[in-house]
């Protein structure tokens, strides 16, 4: 790893073409059975504490798009860095000013303007993206070829960009680079026991699940725009943030609040369901599904993004997943597992006190089982995950062929929702295609 040492800020360099994209595609498995589970979901805190032992050892961290999410990762990295663990080395974003106040926010690390040369930069070990989702993908791939490792912020991928979702698990499986997706509610340690306790048949065969994620907000509320008056130029690389969107003029909204277009994301889909859906399909183990059903709509907020959101996935020998979401109505509703011998759900436990999961089996001779949350939602223990990964080369709890198979039923969703046709996946060639 990087020897410890204090960066001086870097000129900001001109952007550079991306890289080409890989012709040959092959896929990952999911990992199954119990000591995959083990070694997938269990993180290595032992190995964390061997690399404190000196400055030498810590792993160096670079950041691509640094805007509002990037600034909890930067806190977590700084943590870590006094711990001796971790440590930000360099900063990219295609917005000056906000470059440089997370340059200054990581310790004045080197700052670039375009994320290739960042990962030409030496120090850099792991990677952080968290720019918009149209970006993801590529960031990815591009980090992975550059012997990266990678941290992606939620959702691997743009809902309209599928293929590149099983690229990216494709350059990971040539490369051997790791890739943990932020999606919080991962970050539970008592996952591999819940998997267990299905495995075992404890609540029967699962037949149909319920997860839902209500907030009450327009996206519009918790993405300023700093500068009104900003146009394109040096200090705003108005091309970059398109990236492989359509060409349309420069607008402010658009490059600041561009988590309330389509063309830049999901909407509560790939925002917020994947946060509720992620622990789902993986204590269940599942695969990809057979077909998607999406609806909602834009019913209270000016924007293109719907603010209710509705998707029923359904997999071969079920269980059928209803996934549910409103923008307009905070009051929350807890996740169903419904088995033919049982139940499991995720919400608040009985005396109100805390949270976690209670199984409940219909048969007499079977325990009822509670299992309280154990990191749900740190994000700080998915950094940790990762990083322990890094030196142990075992996946990460929020692993490449695990978001893939995520994203597609999220994707689908959007398009059925938006094309008002059912969407299918085709095993045969790893792909959606509408009916």
């Amino acid at each position: 790893m990087n020897p410890s040492r204090k960066s001086e800020p870097a000129p900001i360099t001109k952007p550079v073409e991306n890289h080409p994209n890989p012709g040959r595609r092959s896929f990952l498995k999911a990992a199954t059975g119990a000591a995959a589970a083990t070694a997938v979901f269990a993180p290595r805190f032992d190995i964390l504490a061997d690399s404190a032992k000196g400055a030498n050892e810590r792993i160096g961290v670079g950041f691509i798009g640094t805007g509002g999410r990037a600034g909890a990762h930067i806190d977590i990295i700084n943590k870590f860095k006094e711990r001796g663990i971790a440590q930000p080395v360099a900063v990219c974003d295609v917005y000056r000013p906000r470059l440089e106040a997370a340059s200054h926010k990581a310790g004045s690390t080197k700052m670039y303007m375009e994320h290739e040369q960042l990962l030409d930069d030496r120090n850099v070990d792991v990677v952080c993206i968290a720019s918009p989702d149209r970006l993801h993908a590529r960031q990815a791939i591009d980090a992975m070829k550059a012997g990266k490792d990678v941290y992606c912020e939620k959702p691997l991928t743009h809902w309209s960009q599928f293929d590149l979702a099983k690229e990216v698990q494709q350059v990971a499986d040539e490369t051997g680079k790791l890739v943990q997706v932020g999606t919080q509610h991962m970050a539970d340690d008592n996952y591999p026991q819940i998997i267990q306790l299905i495995r075992d048949g404890i609540i029967g065969k699962p037949v149909h699940v319920q997860c839902s994620y209500f907030r009450r907000g327009d996206w519009g509320e918790r993405m300023p725009i700093p500068d009104p008056n900003a146009k394109p130029g040096p200090d705003l690389l108005w091309d970059r943030f398109l990236g492989d969107a359509p060409q349309v003029d420069f607008s402010a909204s658009r490059f600041f609040q561009w988590r309330m277009y389509l063309d830049y994301a999901g909407g509560p889909a790939t925002d917020l369901l994947v946060h509720t859906f992620t622990p789902i399909f993986c204590v269940l183990e599942l695969d990809y599904p057979t077909r998607v059903f999406g609806g909602g709509g834009t019913f209270q907020y000016d924007r293109e993004v719907p603010d209710q959101c509705n998707i029923i996935a359904d997999y071969e020998n079920g269980p059928s997943v209803v996934m549910t979401n409103s923008l307009s109505n905070h009051v929350p509703a807890d996740t169903f597992i419904r088995g033919t011998d049982g139940l499991i759900s995720w919400g608040m436990l009985q005396g109100g006190n805390e949270y976690g999961v209670r199984i409940v089996p219909f048969g007499g001779d079977k325990k009822e089982v509670v299992i309280p949350w154990n990191g749900q939602g740190d994000t700080s223990k998915l950094w940790e995950d990762l990083l322990s990964c890094v030196k142990s080369r075992q996946q990460p709890k929020c692993n490449i062929g695990m978001a893939v198979r995520v994203q597609a039923p999220l994707s689908m969703g959007v398009l059925s929702h938006l094309n008002s046709k059912v969407a299918l996946f085709d095993k045969a060639s790893e792909s959606i295609k509408l009916s």
